[in-house]
């Protein structure tokens, strides 16, 4: 029982006295292994983005819905840029974005003059300007995002040779996922529902058209960090 006492108070005096006698010697001390720090999404960044917008259109002709929903549908690609600031693990922002689209629909409503044509609508681009906020899981972060929807849209009634064009105006809400794959480049996925407004229209026939927009646009981006 003495024997292994003894041997046990050897052991910790070893212990406890050998990092002091390393020093004393000269000799080099392994240092304790340092944590990772998290990933800071803090700072400027840019980057372009690429996905698909399903469009739906609805006009109302005179008083009277002609067309609901009508699909307007279209690749969009494009440029954004954004800041973030971060506070422990909450992350906001700001963002804005603009992406071109070959957004195309055709209606099905009523035709009233030969030749038979349908309404023609064309989304040109859209873009957005407005909040984010996410919760940051070390390099992984997830996000919800929303503020102001504009789109440029182009609109070719039946009853009209002219395409009359028009910016519009609305909404926008949606949220999504980004991963920094290394301290500069980050990856994302992100939906976006859109509610771009209604105009109206008055063509020289004396019919009154007005037609409101909507979209949901699912893109991927690449980004870097400054």
């Amino acid at each position: 029982m003495h024997a292994r006492i003894l041997s046990g108070v050897a052991a910790l005096i070893a212990v406890t006295t050998a990092p002091a006698l390393a020093a004393d010697m000269g000799l080099p001390l392994k240092a304790p292994p340092m944590a990772a720090a998290p990933y800071n999404w803090a700072g400027i960044y840019a980057g372009g983005h690429f996905g698909y917008l399903w469009g739906r259109t609805t006009v109302i002709d005179d008083g009277v819905v002609t067309e609901r929903d009508a699909a307007t549908d279209g690749a969009i690609g494009g440029v954004l840029l954004g800041v973030n600031w971060q506070n422990g693990r909450v992350v906001f922002g700001l963002e804005g974005d603009i992406g071109w689209t070959n957004a195309h629909g055709v209606g099905n409503g009523p035709i009233v003059l030969p030749p038979p044509t349908p309404n023609l609508y064309d989304i040109n681009w859209t873009s957005h300007l407005g909040g984010r906020i996410g919760y940051a899981f070390d390099r992984l972060l997830v996000f919800g995002a929303g503020g102001l929807a504009i789109a440029d849209i182009n609109f070719t009634p039946e009853s009209a040779p002219v395409a009359p064009g028009g910016t519009y105006y609305g909404w926008s809400i949606g949220g999504g996922a980004e991963y920094a794959f290394t301290q500069n480049f980050i990856g994302r996925i992100e939906y976006r529902y859109d509610d771009f407004g209604d105009k109206t229209y008055v063509l020289p026939s004396g019919s009154i058209y007005n037609l409101a927009v909507t979209g949901q646009t699912l893109r991927g981006a690449a980004i870097w960090k400054f």
